[in-house]
């Protein structure tokens, strides 16, 4: 019995949670180890490529869902006697006991990336998913650290010298080299072809375009305005994570299909997105938020119980933050018919809401933390 919990914790500590393969640890140990005996043997590191766009733009579980299926490829293609290890997040490695020869290298590499296609078009990729390889033949005194050093040098190169295929060729003389890294910088720059539609970014990218925008417009003077959208259910409470799972993917989709090229949005939470559009006034900023949610709603059933909410704030100063300012800060589930302005304090400022015939105030004070909320029903007279 203490044998067998023995041998299940160090199975544990020796695998990759996600995969099942070697952890870096333990694939590094196993190297090693099969260094030291007699006969060849030859080290691949396999890196995904573009590994970081797949997460941000199709979420985690479906990476994790490419991990894994880059895993059980690996297993089946190679012997049970090789080494294969998870050694970073999008990286492995196969120790093949003995060597093997390139054209064999390069059919096992053709069925993975087979296998890695159909497994992204079947989550829905609009790209091919594709792999960078290096390896490195056994040389006398290697141990795992020299022999993987080569082998990620390969990789490495093979990145590098692809980019440069894609550059643009240079002039001839003395300045060719300086064009090819400015081709080689454009080239990298650039956007790959751009989907249709809004830019999708994580949050962390999104945070740091907020802040270079928001310098811009203390300069230029132009409007821009962020959209956080909430999805909840009826209480306002999380939706239930296999079913929101499926609703914040339609929710992408939606905002991929609204917003315009030049606008960006981003995960925020697991129910949440926040969105920037830029040259907005604050009326064009709450179409687009209403048109988003009827658009969302339109597909959702009647009694699936949800609830799309909307805050729309302005981009650069905070609202109110010079004295007698008005500002626009607008709130909705997608009731939103028109916005009106009228004159407040100093200290205040008060937008009118329409939604149906009824009208909602929403009043801040500068010294109150919190938004103080009047309801009241009236007739709208010729609307």
């Amino acid at each position: 019995m203490l044998k067998d919990e023995n041998t299940r914790l160090r199975v544990l500590a020796e695998h990759d949670w996600l995969t099942g393969l070697y952890n870096r640890r333990a694939a590094e140990a196993h190297v090693d180890e099969a260094l030291l005996k007699n006969g060849g043997g030859m080290l691949l590191v396999l890196d995904i490529d573009h590994f970081k766009q797949v997460n941000d733009r199709y979420g985690h579980l479906i990476g994790d869902a490419l991990l894994c299926e880059a895993a059980r490829t690996l297993r089946d293609i190679f012997f049970p006697r090789d080494i294969i290890g998870r050694v970073g997040g999008d990286e492995f490695i196969i120790y093949i006991l003995g060597g093997c020869s390139q054209e064999a290298v390069d059919g096992r590499a053709a069925q993975l990336a087979e296998r890695l296609r159909k497994a992204g078009r079947r989550y829905g990729m609009q790209w091919n998913l594709s792999f960078t390889l290096g390896l490195a033949e056994k040389q006398a005194g290697d141990d795992y650290i020299s022999l993987f050093d080569r082998a990620d040098q390969m990789l490495l190169a093979r990145k590098k010298a692809r980019r440069a295929r894609r550059a643009d060729s240079a002039d001839a003389g003395g300045e060719r080299s300086i064009c090819t890294d400015m081709a080689l910088i454009r080239r990298e720059l650039r956007e790959k072809d751009p989907p249709k539609g809004a830019f999708c970014q994580d949050y962390e990218t999104f945070k740091q375009i907020y802040r270079f925008v928001e310098r811009g417009l203390k300069r230029s003077g132009q409007s821009a305005y962020i959209i956080l959208m909430t999805l909840t259910d009826a209480q306002g409470q999380f939706v239930p994570l296999a079913a929101r799972e499926e609703y914040m993917s339609r929710l992408s989709d939606d905002l991929q299909a609204s917003l315009r090229s030049g606008d960006l949005f981003a995960p925020y939470s697991g129910c949440q997105y926040l969105l920037m559009v830029l040259g907005a006034s604050s009326e064009n900023a709450a179409v687009i938020a209403g048109r988003i949610h009827t658009r969302f709603m339109s597909r959702v059933a009647p009694d699936a119980g949800l609830l799309l909410r909307y805050d729309v704030y302005p981009m650069g100063s905070f609202p109110c933050s010079r004295r007698g300012e008005k500002a626009m800060v607008l709130r909705g589930e997608g009731l939103l018919l028109k916005i009106f302005s009228k004159k407040v304090s100093k200290k205040s400022f008060c937008d009118q809401v329409v939604t149906g015939d009824r009208y909602t105030e929403y009043v801040r004070y500068i010294s109150r933390p919190k938004w103080t909320i009047n309801t009241h029903s009236k007739r709208r007279k010729n609307a």
